[in-house]
């Protein structure tokens, strides 16, 4: 079907052609355009590894150590263009990351170069080169170690979890369009999505021949995802949606100029986009017959150890499984007495569960209308920013914005320079309980994410670590700022809001149960559901915990780091404590990897005592 700009050029010709010249006033016949034909881009040539080994040695070689951390990280940015795209950077050959498993290992190699360069420099005792050459050799061994394990991941999964929606994301969410320039090379960039779906299918292939298909539940979730897009008309999918809504906002554009821009994205749409989506559908359709029931990772050949190193990236420690686990529900126990101590004061009857008891909550603490939601947002963090100067030193510049639609909860960081501010996205196409509000504008704007990555990029540090986020600090962060907002008072004057700060955390609590209950103890799907339903009150993400193991650890275990860490360096200050001071240690060196954060601010203390 041709798509409705079609009709449009056909009824202007005809009112133009009616009652022509001709003697006989008979219309002169109407010249539809003919269609544009889009071809497809080639698949990627990947260079020479030996040869370009030996180029970036040579590039590296004899460098200061300040240019070492720029240069050679500038060299593993520019293996990923989509970052700089997303900064509004324009390309003569702008193209898509290649995310194929020969170019990771590719990666992986030049990593282990500039880990061998490294080396040289750890003998400086200047203490912040040190910290920074310590947090370098942290982060490159740690993507070397996922590059050993780059098999165990679901590539098509659902969301932004997998390739097929992250891809969506990045055009629709991250990729600027404010130039007619950087519409056309939007197009550039969306001709080559047939090319990304193909190499998704191959990176499933791979992984179904080393024995990993994604277990039957979340692929059906995620096949769902893939064949919506690639059955919709071509004007309806996000990639052209979202490109009529950015060329809407253009000043300068003629009509000839944005219509001809469009006619060529619904082409691309409907040319190679929906056909690679539907391909690869078909081949999703084909594992969904062989994926397992199961939903833990330890099933696989090696799943155990993968398993275990993903906790240890993501609580950066040595926590077994099991120590986990318990802790998990040992901070349960502890979360679930404090809420039954309000609900309590509430009168709720206190043989009702905890999900009867928040039903109670989520009607008395109040409804917010979808049209308010963003304005209540914005009042929750205006309201924290007035705060901000009591307990921080320093207050980021970046500005943040609440961006509302039919998904939400969570926050994107600005662009480097400052022109795409923070964004915390909210769902809001429905009115919501008022009583979680607070917690989540705290965990994603402020004191949380917006304002220790939006700072992290304005400190005078190696542009690595600005920009490098360790799961365990940033989301341990994240849920350190609701507990701080209760440690001030925040939440003094509103008992519904501070149980809905208790939800949160019983629900983190019950990550470390159920993300060890799934991939170590093999629990079930219904098994995850049911305990989570006990635990929280509700089902849960069970999905996304058993396709993206170990991540849901590292809120809760780095909150409790963090903790410990003030409470330590309390007591040890005593009257002198300063919680303003405490966060510009914490907060003054960007993200840092938490088993490195702690030695650092200790022996730094001490030196000023």
């Amino acid at each position: 079907m041709k798509p409705s700009y079609y009709l449009l050029i056909l009824c202007l010709g005809l009112l133009i052609s009616c009652g022509g010249s001709g003697s006989d006033n008979t219309p002169a016949p109407v010249q539809t355009p003919p269609p544009l034909v889009i071809s497809d881009v080639d698949d990627y040539e990947l260079a020479d590894t030996q040869a370009l080994l030996s180029d970036i040695e040579g590039l590296l070689q004899g460098l200061p150590v300040a240019e070492f951390f720029e240069q050679s990280y500038a060299i593993l940015q520019a293996r990923n263009p989509e970052l700089a795209l997303s900064e509004g950077e324009m390309a003569d050959d702008a193209t898509l990351t290649n995310i194929s498993d020969a170019y990771l290992l590719q990666t992986a190699a030049i990593q282990n170069l500039i880990l061998e360069k490294l080396a040289q420099y750890e003998s400086t005792t200047d203490p912040q080169q040190s910290l920074s050459v310590d947090i370098y050799r942290y982060y490159l061994q740690q993507q070397l170690s996922w590059a050993e394990f780059h098999l165990y991941s679901y590539p098509a999964t659902y969301g932004n979890f997998g390739w097929p929606g992250s891809t969506a994301f990045f055009f629709t969410e991250l990729l600027p369009v404010t130039s007619e320039e950087q519409a056309q090379q939007y197009l550039t960039l969306a001709r080559q999505v047939g090319r990304r779906m193909r190499q998704i299918g191959d990176l499933l292939e791979t992984r179904q021949q080393a024995g990993i298909i994604e277990p039957k539940v979340t692929l059906q979730f995620s096949l769902n995802q893939v064949n919506a897009l690639a059955q919709q008309t071509a004007v309806s999918t996000p990639y052209y949606q979202t490109f009529l809504d950015k060329l809407s906002q253009i000043s300068g554009l003629s009509n000839d100029q944005r219509q001809q821009l469009l006619t060529e994205a619904s082409a691309i749409v409907e040319q190679i986009i929906q056909p690679a989506y539907q391909q690869l559908a078909t081949q999703m359709t084909q594992l969904l017959t062989q994926a397992p029931d199961a939903i833990g990772f330890s099933q696989y050949p090696e799943g155990q150890a993968f398993y275990d190193f993903v906790l240890s990236h993501y609580t950066d420690s040595q926590r077994s499984a099991e120590d986990i686990h318990q802790l998990g529900l040992q901070e349960l126990a502890r979360i679930h007495a404090q809420m039954n101590a309000l609900f309590d004061q509430l009168g709720y009857p206190s043989a009702e569960s905890i999900g009867q008891k928040l039903n109670r909550v989520a009607t008395d603490g109040g409804t917010v209308s979808a049209a308010q939601v963003v304005p209540t947002f914005e009042a929750l963090i205006a309201q924290a920013y007035n705060e901000l100067p009591g307990y921080f030193e320093h207050i980021p510049q970046q500005q943040l914005v609440v961006i509302g639609g039919a998904t939400g909860g969570y926050y994107v960081s600005g662009s480097d320079d400052g022109t795409r501010p923070g964004a915390f996205y909210a769902k809001a196409d429905q009115a919501r309980p008022y009583y979680t509000m607070p917690t989540l504008a705290y965990h994603e704007g402020v004191p949380g994410h917006h304002l220790q990555i939006a700072l992290a990029k304005e400190l005078s540090l190696p542009t690595f670590r600005q920009q490098t986020h360790f799961i365990s600090f940033v989301e341990g962060w994240g849920l350190y700022a609701e507990r701080l907002a209760k440690d001030v008072g925040w939440y003094e004057q509103d008992i519904y809001a501070d149980i809905g700060r208790l939800e949160f955390e019983a629900m983190r609590a019950a990550r470390l149960v159920l993300d060890t209950g799934i991939h170590a103890k093999g629990w079930t799907y219904a098994q995850a559901e049911a305990f989570s339903l006990e635990a929280v009150g509700n089902r849960g993400s069970i999905a996304r915990y058993s396709v993206y193991p170990g991540q849901a650890t590292a809120y809760m275990t780095g909150m409790l780091d963090l903790l410990n860490l003030r409470e330590e360096i309390a007591e040890r200050q005593g009257e002198d404590f300063s919680l303003a001071e405490f966060h510009r240690h914490l907060l003054g060196q960007g993200a840092v990897p938490l088993s490195l954060l702690r030695p650092y601010i200790l022996n730094n203390l001490a030196q000023q005592n």
